[in-house]
Parts: C-alpha cells; sequence; structure tokens
C-alpha cells in the first residue's frame, strides 16, 4: 500500500467485514496506523517505489493483522523500555508503544520488517 487513502479503506473494510465488537475498532485502527506510519518512516524510508503489505485474518477467538514492508528491519534489542518515565517523554517511540500496549499480542518477523498484531475476541 503506498497511500493514506488506501489505509483507511481497508482499515473501514476490515471493521465492516469482520463485524468486530465496538469496543476493538479504535485498538486496531490506532494499532496498523502507527505500523503503517513506521513502516513507511523507517522501514521503507519514504521510498515511494517500496510497498507496504497489509493482511488481515479472523477466526472465532482472535483477529491477526500483519504489516509488512519491504525494509531491512532493525535491531530488536533496541526497543526503548517504556516503563521508565524518561523514554516515554522522548519525541520518538510513541508510535512503537501504541503497538506494543493496544494488541493483546504483537510478534515481529522479519527482523522487525513484519509485524504481526493479534487482537483478542473473547471479551469476557
Amino acid at each position: 500500500m503506498n497511500s493514506t487513502h488506501q489505509v483507511d479503506n481497508f482499515i473501514e473494510f476490515l471493521l465492516n467485514r469482520f463485524e468486530l465488537p465496538q469496543s476493538l475498532n479504535g485498538r486496531i485502527t490506532l494499532s496498523i496506523i502507527e505500523a503503517v506510519h513506521n513502516s513507511i518512516l523507517y522501514g521503507n524510508k519514504r521510498n515511494p517505489e517500496k510497498t507496504i503489505t497489509i493482511t488481515a485474518i479472523k477466526n472465532p477467538a482472535k483477529v491477526i493483522v500483519t504489516v509488512e514492508d519491504e525494509g531491512e528491519g532493525f535491531d530488536l534489542s533496541k526497543i526503548p523500555d517504556f516503563s521508565r518515565p524518561e523514554t516515554f517523554m522522548q519525541c520518538t517511540g510513541r508510535g512503537l508503544y501504541l503497538m506494543i500496549t493496544l494488541p493483546d499480542e504483537l510478534l515481529f518477523a522479519k527482523r522487525g520488517a513484519k509485524v504481526i498484531m493479534t487482537f483478542s475476541l473473547n471479551l469476557n
């Protein structure tokens, strides 16, 4: 994907097609937006020739969304410790913080060039 309009359309389609609980809509939307934003800036380094692929699947228990860019990934050991106040006050990293806290599970693949975000449908 190469435009915010396409991302917005994907999110709208996903939310409507999967008929998700309203309580998940904001978490999924913000997580996708932040993952795509990071892919554009850091993964693809704003190269308009590179693409971003977003996929989503749903089963009875969860929704899994993946965002993958064409970048080289990053050193996963350098993810800041967001529990430290000085880290949270930095100008960068807040999108990553949201991606870590909003999904029920977050996995990095391809050295971080692919993020896999899982959202539980078991809303007990």
